[in-house]
């Protein structure tokens, strides 16, 4: 009988205390982890720097990340890892691929075997060529800039003969159906797209275990579908998959466990079919995402969205509902990267009211994510307008009235703790107000958002240590306190659990409540259902569709959104 293909016996870490100079690793590590370097390729020159220091993980200062795990994973098997945000997942997939303790600091306790070899056994390069792994922020993984070169790179350092690498690089980009994304700068790509890529280059190294880290946060409904068959394909082949996630419905058909943590520990391990049969109800009280979108709709909204908005509208159609002036208007749009490049967005007409959540959706490359960075004034357009309560305003004019929570997070926290954080934004707010509030108001003020966003624990943590989604959770909070009027949210619930889902959703109803605006560029369904009172479908460039998003528009919403 052979080995199986992981197993933790008994084992732990906890990783090691950030003091001094290790706060600065602790920002490489996460950088090489988790999108902090602003460089593509330049993950694991960061990693290497943060792992001499003492660098950090998803949990710091000496906290137990993870203890007293007891897991297998049989040869050929799917096992997903979920529960809440921060409860050790991302940790156990470091302890599987070696980045733990080769790149992060601390204490190791019992024992982690791939393949029936201790960790300690392994050489790094054999580790490597074993197990593949598909990082939470992709652009951590790159060490090319253009994408075929990215594809091939994990077979040229393996050594695999010219011959060989054409023909898997040409195998992987077919069973990927990328095609359109090749001979392709990297930097150009969407988060999707780049997802898709990184998912590619492990693919064609053709390891025996695959390691997927949150790998669907950016992808649309279509590339996550393909992505399954991908897996479905790699486990008839014999290849073992661990998969740490927290949407659940697309692992249908493939997974055969679901595994619960919580607390750095494993609290159930269910078979597929008795995790499928259990109540929503208790799969929600446990504070997991659906595992059938069947199960997720939209609430009703109040009757003047049931009445006249209901209709499938024209964004160039005037509605009589709306006052003479939306608060944010797009007229004409376009914006391209480089003068002589093609445009990514392309006569895009758009307007959105104050106290309103648009949903922005289409697949991955629609040109979404521009869009937003656009609007923040972070991306200058190259033709059109867009208007703030009916006044022209420059992106240099926006990037002072408009907030955008990306879809890095780390790229936009700046301070040494979570509450350092938050008082940098009330004090952006304190500018653009003119006043100041008292100190003892202030601290207030900053530590009721960080318990209306489940935050408190972490008040003195670096952002940078903490998890994905609280990093995520973090940037929201900072942009509800600095009290933008418009805000645009960018793949906001990546990393997020279904309580901190709703947690997030209920800040944006009060949001919505004080007359913000926001625009949600997303592909969770889940999450559109539970804020969104308007779905806007990008493709090529424009918006090509806009709706009211209620039950009675359901149907129409998941064809949208590519249910179908």
């Amino acid at each position: 009988m052979s080995a199986p293909a992981i197993e933790f016996r008994d084992a732990g870490f906890s990783y090691a205390a950030l003091d001094g100079e290790a706060d600065g690793a602790s920002r490489g590590a996460e950088g090489a982890s988790d999108g902090g370097s602003n460089r593509e390729g330049a993950g694991a020159a960061e990693a290497a720097r943060a792992a001499s220091g003492g660098g950090s993980g998803a949990h710091a200062r000496g906290a137990a990340s993870v203890s007293g795990v007891n897991l297998v994973v049989r040869q050929g098997e799917c096992v997903v890892l979920t529960g809440p945000s921060g409860c050790g997942k991302t940790t156990l997939t470091r302890m599987v691929n070696g980045l733990i303790p080769a790149l992060y600091a601390g204490e190791a306790t019992g024992e982690v075997l791939v393949q029936g070899v201790p960790m300690d056994a392994w050489e790094m390069d054999d580790l490597s060529c074993a197990v593949g792994s598909v990082f939470q922020n992709p652009r951590s993984q790159f060490f090319n800039l253009d994408t075929t070169s990215e594809v091939a790179f994990g077979c040229e350092n393996m050594g695999v003969p010219q011959g060989e690498m054409h023909a898997r690089v040409a195998a992987t980009v077919r069973e990927l159906s990328i095609e359109r994304l090749m001979e392709r700068d990297i930097r150009a790509l969407s988060g999707g797209e780049k997802q898709l890529v990184a998912v590619a280059s492990v693919h064609a190294m053709e390891p025996s275990v695959f390691v997927l880290d949150e790998p669907t946060a950016a992808l649309d409904v279509d590339a996550m579908k393909r992505l399954r068959d991908v897996l479905a394909r790699l486990k008839a082949a014999g290849k073992t998959i661990l998969v740490a996630e927290h949407r659940l419905w697309w692992l249908a058909g493939v997974a055969d466990r679901i595994v619960l943590m919580e607390d750095g520990r494993i609290t159930c391990d269910l078979p597929v079919a008795e995790f499928a049969a259990m109540p929503a109800a208790e799969r929600a009280r446990k504070g997991l995402r659906a595992w059938d979108i069947a199960e997720v709709e939209p609430a009703a909204k109040d009757s003047e969205d049931r009445g006249s908005m209901e209709a499938r509208v024209s964004l160039e159609a005037p509605r009589a509902e709306e006052p003479a002036h939306p608060l944010l208007e797009v007229r004409g749009f376009e914006a391209r990267y480089g003068r002589r490049g093609a445009a990514v967005v392309r006569n895009c007409e758009f307007s959105a009211q104050a106290g309103c959540a648009v949903a922005l959706v289409g697949r991955n490359g629609a040109g979404k994510t521009t869009l937003a960075r656009c609007l923040a004034g972070l991306h200058a357009e190259s033709a059109g307008e867009v208007r703030l309560s009916g006044r022209v305003l420059g992106p240099r004019e926006r990037a002072g009235r408009v907030y955008l929570a990306m879809q890095e997070s780390g790229y936009q926290l700046f301070s040494d703790t979570a509450a350092g954080e938050l008082r940098l934004a009330l004090e952006a707010r304190e500018r653009r107000e003119g006043k100041a509030l008292p100190e003892k108001e202030a601290a207030a003020l900053v530590d009721r958002t960080l318990a209306d966003f489940a935050l408190e624990d972490f008040r003195e943590r670096h952002p940078l240590s903490l998890s994905g989604g609280q990093r995520q959770r973090l940037a929201i909070a900072a942009g509800a306190l600095q009290g933008a009027r418009v805000m645009v949210l960018d793949e906001p619930t990546s990393g997020l659990d279904l309580a901190n889902m709703r947690r997030v959703a209920a800040q944006i109803e009060r949001l919505k409540a004080r007359g913000t605006c926001l625009v949600i560029v997303t592909h969770d369904f889940e999450f559109a259902c539970a804020t969104c009172d308007e779905l806007a479908f990008m493709a090529d460039g424009r918006i090509a569709e806009r709706f009211a998003f209620s039950p009675r528009t359901l149907r129409r919403a998941r064809e949208v959104f590519g249910f179908g």
